[in-house]
């Protein structure tokens, strides 16, 4: 019976060869260039999730952080929750100056201003859900370290 196996395995090692292939070039592909990530909850309405509950995206993963711009918005690491992913627009950058809104307005925020502004320190962003009133962000839990964002989101695969 071992001989059968052995001439099954010698005869299925292509075969076998191209789907470890398949499968470690799909791992790369989704790990390190393109992937997806589901938003749930209505911090991002309407951009996202308007009228259904949950949101299908792509992330590019390899677009620098560097490159990012206020207005992109991007697939963080929770800073609040460690096994947990946000999606968030970044409204300012390293150096740049957020607005108070007293309407809006969250604790972090309200602790940390000078002359109604706080200033983005070197190597953060800020970021905001577009539905600003139903969102956990940045005005609750400050800047956010560059280094926590995992990508950029490209475009909506599903959902509202």
């Amino acid at each position: 019976m071992s001989k059968r196996i052995l001439e099954w395995l010698n005869k299925s090692r292509p075969v076998i060869k191209q789907a470890v292939t398949i499968s470690l070039g799909t791992y790369l592909f989704t790990s390190r260039v393109l992937t997806t990530a589901t938003v749930t909850g209505p911090s991002m309405a309407p951009t996202y999730n308007a009228s259904s509950s949950t949101s299908l995206l792509l992330v590019d993963l390899v677009t620098p952080v560097t490159s990012l711009v206020p207005g992109d918005v991007v697939l963080v690491h929770d800073p609040e929750e460690a096994d947990g992913f946000n999606v968030k627009r970044i409204t300012a950058l390293a150096g740049q100056f957020v607005e108070h809104d007293p309407q809006l307005s969250g604790p972090y925020l309200e602790e940390h201003l000078y002359e109604g502004k706080y200033s983005v320190p070197t190597g953060c962003c800020w970021l905001e859900g577009d539905n600003r009133a139903n969102s956990t962000d940045s005005r609750k839990f400050g800047p956010v370290p560059l280094g926590l964002i995992r990508g950029r989101i490209l475009c909506k695969l599903i959902g509202s």
